[in-house]
């Protein structure tokens, strides 16, 4: 009779088969190991390496510990505490539940064990050497286990050579260290590396846990979120705009505490930053999911970083709705430091579309202007700043004049002056034509002006695209615009907005157009100038594929607002704010940068040495 040509693989060589899936580097060891001592309820998690993990990983816990028994048991493969049918595999509550990772780290690595199980004062510790059992001995301590791992693929000297230098094997180690100690504040972890404690933190709040894990700078950068909807909880952080960096890697997404890649989450998360992220750069946030297990599924993958959700639309919409509720708050304003001279975060280029998933419902074509009467505009996936969040700027402003005999430079590109100013009197006033300051019970606003009537403008513009009846003021004197070929077809895309502010177009011969009327009490007289303008930064947005609606709205704002420069009463001042503050995002012009920045007393008192 023939041999078989199959056959079952010896031991051995199927747990170095089963390292490679689960052990790719020290990292690996450390997120496997860490793992399990959260999952046996350990308060304190030590993890030691030396030689960025190639001489030595241990993790030390105070957990519930392990008898003799189940500490040998745990080195076998398939052996877990954790499950006992194939039915609870679809309601998993912990970390680590394939029962491979010890049998797998042990198989290519000399190890020792200890562990006491908690209500005991002795416990046994376990010599391995390439997953057998080479001594036993019993041995006395606390509660909880200590598990090193010495000299990884010492028996397999072909996956050692493509291990790293120490150093990127020490980073890689560091990083995942980081995600396990930011997905659990409430345990205290230390990370000691070649007889150094590179950082200790306590039990704290993760805002505190992220500031002392990512650095002190991030102090008074944070926003906590804690919301719930539906099926989902999301709690965490996320970066106001002044934490943008050029580079990624201060992106954390954890699903019930586990740390998970998913392309769709990340783009819910840099879609609620929309506009402030218009330059590009990349947002800082340490946010957890709690899902009912039953509605994921994390047995996808062997590291379990890749998870399936039973909806993961719906749970794209609440992440995406709860940060932009958030960064829409008066908490995303920009602290101004007057200690450096700092550059914008907000630099790089991108081709970003942050409106491109949105869809607006405007419910009403009354006046935008005027704040008593106009009712908020609704978004699929955030809501306007609450009247608390804007309460929180505590502006008082002065009331408005009964009457007054000049022009407001704000009716004039199409504002209603009738405006009833819901702010009390204060000191406001206008700085070199450009800025616009206000006292606050902490500080100092300061208004970039041009930037807060492009935002006006744009959300105007944007509810004027859903309104039937355009405003618009027809020309005594028709205007004629005679373009180039690529300019006039560019223009016909844009006709149909262009109509809704209120601009009446008409095609005279050959790509030549006639400007027979323009929006109602627009501010700027060289109307064919404007359009050609319009033109020019339309077709730069369709190089970033930015929506047609959004496109032409943003040239609108830029090019139909007030200037840097224009001088403006007390009366257009705060009808300018009143205005602002009506806006769906009061804090962001339409390319991301900053409308408002504070200056704390605090900080006024350290520049005049008062602290």
């Amino acid at each position: 009779m023939p041999e078989s040509k199959i056959k079952i693989l010896p031991e051995d060589v199927a747990n170095k088969i089963a390292a490679g899936e689960v052990v790719e580097r020290p990292a690996s060891v450390v997120k496997e190991m860490v793992e399990n001592a959260i999952d046996a309820k350990a308060q304190s998690i030590t993890i030691i390496l030396k030689e960025g993990g190639k001489d030595l990983i241990q993790v030390v816990d105070d957990g519930y510990g392990m008898g003799s028994d189940d500490l040998k048991l745990a080195f076998q493969r398939h052996a877990t505490s954790k499950i006992l049918t194939s039915e609870d595999l679809a309601t998993i509550h912990t970390l680590g539940f394939r029962g491979e990772a010890l049998a797998s780290i042990a198989s290519v690595s000399r190890v020792e064990a200890k562990s006491i199980e908690i209500g005991e004062n002795a416990g046994t510790e376990l010599q391995l050497e390439g997953g057998f059992i080479i001594a036993e001995k019993p041995v006395g301590g606390t509660h909880g286990t200590s598990i090193a791992v010495k000299n990884i693929f010492f028996n397999t000297p072909a996956r050692r050579k493509f291990l790293r230098a120490t150093s990127t094997e020490y980073r890689r180690c560091l990083v995942m260290a980081n995600r396990l100690a930011l997905a659990y504040p409430e345990i205290h972890f230390v990370f000691v590396h070649n007889g150094v404690v590179i950082w200790e933190v306590k039990k704290q709040t993760i805002s505190e846990r992220v500031c002392d894990i990512l650095g002190k700078r991030l102090q008074d950068k944070l926003i906590e979120i804690d919301e719930e909807g539906g099926a989902v909880r999301v709690t965490g952080v996320i970066g106001t705009a002044e934490t943008l960096r050029k580079t990624s890697g201060e992106q954390y997404l954890f699903l019930n505490n586990r740390y998970i890649t998913d392309r769709s989450l990340n783009h819910a998360v840099t879609a609620a930053y929309g506009e402030i992220l218009h330059h590009g750069g990349y947002p800082l946030y340490a946010l957890n999911l709690t899902v009912d297990p039953t509605r994921v599924d994390v047995n996808v993958h062997p590291t379990k970083m890749e998870v399936k959700f039973l909806d993961d639309r719906m749970i794209y919409s609440i992440l995406r709705g709860a940060i932009r509720r958030r960064l829409m708050s008066a908490h995303s304003i920009p602290d101004m430091d007057l200690s450096k001279n700092t550059k914008s975060a907000l630099s790089p280029e991108s081709n970003f579309d942050p409106l491109k998933s949105t869809t607006t419902d405007f419910s009403s074509n009354k006046e935008f202007l005027n704040p008593a009467s106009t009712p908020s505009i609704k978004q699929q996936f955030f809501t306007a700043p609450s009247r608390q969040d804007r309460q929180q700027l505590q502006f008082e402003l002065p009331a408005r004049e009964e009457s007054t005999a000049e022009q407001s430079t704000l009716s004039a590109a199409g504002e209603d002056s009738s405006s009833t100013m819901p702010f009390e009197k204060s000191n406001v006033f206008q700085l070199h034509n450009k800025y616009i300051l206000s006292q606050t019970n902490t500080g100092l606003i300061i208004i970039d002006q041009h930037a807060a009537h492009e935002r006006i403008l744009y959300e105007r513009a944007l509810k004027n695209f859903a309104n039937l009846q355009p405003h618009s003021q027809k020309l005594l004197f028709p205007k004629m615009l005679e373009l180039s070929a690529e300019d006039f077809e560019t223009l016909k895309e844009m006709v149909p907005f262009l109509e809704k502010l209120g601009f009446m177009l008409g095609e005279f011969g050959k790509n030549t157009v006639v400007i027979e009327g323009i929006p109602t009490r627009l501010r700027v007289k060289n109307y064919d100038r404007l359009l050609q303008n319009m033109i020019d930064d339309f077709r730069r947005g369709k190089r970033n594929n930015l929506e047609i609606r959004d496109n032409v709205a943003k040239t609108w704002s830029c090019h139909g607002s007030i200037r840097s420069g224009d001088a403006l009463t007390s009366n257009e001042i705060n009808a300018l704010i009143a205005q602002l503050f009506e806006a769906e995002t009061p804090y962001f012009c339409p390319h991301g940068r900053p409308i408002i920045v504070k200056i704390s007393v605090e900080e006024l008192d350290k520049r005049f040495n008062r602290t």
